[in-house]
């Protein structure tokens, strides 16, 4: 161990293997005062039965830390009711010239640290490029992420501000909503000024958002977005929360042509959205880079649609994306074998690289020269060998 500590550079704790307090104490006994891993730049460090471990630290803080994942949580142990304090010590003790901060809390947990995470913020200056955590913070320590020049990655758990200051997240690339109830903040930079907005490159929302043209509205905002992901899954008995039509899918696609992933939600059973096979169609024209892409489809009239794409060329004259594997819609459980052709010969103009399609989960039969194939993925991986 000693050995590999001089050299090391990233260190994780207590993810696979227990550290306990009696491990950190003999670690530190070899080295009296002074550091156990001088070159150590990115430390993950699951504290979950370390009680005693704020003396430890310094074991860790080499003069070229540059990044902290600390984690108070478990799956497998009772957490120690004394854990949260231990961890709100930690933090304090940190340097404030830290890059990147991620701390991974367990429920029940947020209050203990609101107070000394807040106060860490509120003392670092132009070094973060991210934080990751999901407790509450003061105000004040909002108002101070806002302003950081460098900050690229900030998870939202909190409500805005009533008065944001001006200009917010200059240099922000990743925005990652946890909950619901920060959504208001996409509002707020999708209407703020040009400098804030133009380098963002990935959002991330929750479950529970709702896919509609008032969300799209601020999301193709963002000119430069290569990732977009939605959390979301139908489970509720109100009915699907895809609400987009086929209009509304080509504006984002036409919004947004360097999307490489493309996530909109889980499909779901209920197969009452707006958009068709259409939608499709208009993504893989627009966006050329995609290479995920995961959305809900209406599909009850799937044949009838395809084959009016079909009859219209299918864009045949148009560069497609090369997308490879398609999750999408609810199909029918049962479709005419001409129908299916029909189907796959469509699939294979949207996309002509196309290998699979599927809906998680969902398993249905349908016959092909009396053989019955119990998933669409199979039917795929059937036509297109044929093909």
């Amino acid at each position: 161990m000693q050995r590999y500590a001089s050299w090391a550079r990233e260190l994780c704790l207590g993810y696979r293997e227990e550290v306990t307090d009696d491990t950190l104490r003999r670690l530190s006994s070899n080295s009296p005062g002074g550091v156990l891993c001088p070159n150590l730049e990115r430390l993950h460090w699951s504290i979950a039965k370390n009680t005693a471990a704020p003396p430890f630290l310094r074991l860790f803080l080499s003069p070229h830390l540059k990044e902290i994942t600390l984690c108070t949580s478990s799956y497998t142990i009772d957490v120690p009711s004394s854990l949260p304090a231990a961890a709100a010590q930690i933090i304090s003790l940190l340097p404030t010239s830290l890059e990147a901060m991620s701390v991974e809390c367990f429920p029940g947990q947020d209050e203990t640290l609101t107070d000394v995470i807040s106060s860490f913020i509120c003392q670092c200056g132009s070094s973060p490029r991210s934080f990751n955590t999901r407790i509450p913070l003061s105000e004040a320590a909002i108002q101070h992420v806002m302003q950081l020049p460098n900050l690229r990655s900030w998870t939202f758990t909190h409500e805005p501000p009533q008065i944001p200051l001006t200009p917010i997240f200059p240099s922000l690339e990743v925005l990652d909503f946890y909950i619901p109830k920060a959504l208001p903040w996409l509002h707020i930079l999708a209407s703020h000024q040009k400098g804030t907005i133009e380098n963002l490159e990935y959002i991330s929302f929750p479950i529970g958002t709702i896919v509609d043209p008032t969300l799209l509205s601020s999301i193709i905002t963002f000119r430069n977005l290569v990732a977009l992901r939605v959390g979301s899954y139908c489970s509720n008995p109100e009915g699907c929360t895809f609400r987009l039509t086929d209009n509304d899918m080509e504006n984002l696609a036409a919004a947004l042509p360097r999307l490489g992933t493309l996530e909109l939600g889980k499909p779901c059973g209920f197969n009452s959205c707006s958009n068709t096979v259409a939608s499709l169609l208009s993504i893989s024209i627009h966006c050329l880079d995609l290479t995920v892409l995961e959305t809900h489809l209406n599909t009850r009239t799937i044949a009838s649609d395809m084959q009016r794409l079909l009859d219209r060329g299918a864009g045949c004259d148009k560069a497609k994306c090369e997308l490879s594997d398609l999750t999408t819609g609810y199909f029918p459980t049962e479709l005419p074998e001409g129908d299916i052709e029909t189907v796959m010969m469509g699939f294979k103009a949207i996309f002509p690289h196309l290998e699979s399609v599927g809906c998680r989960g969902f398993r249905f039969k349908v016959t092909i020269h009396g053989a019955i194939l119990l998933t669409w993925h199979i039917l795929c991986a059937e036509y297109f060998y044929k093909a």
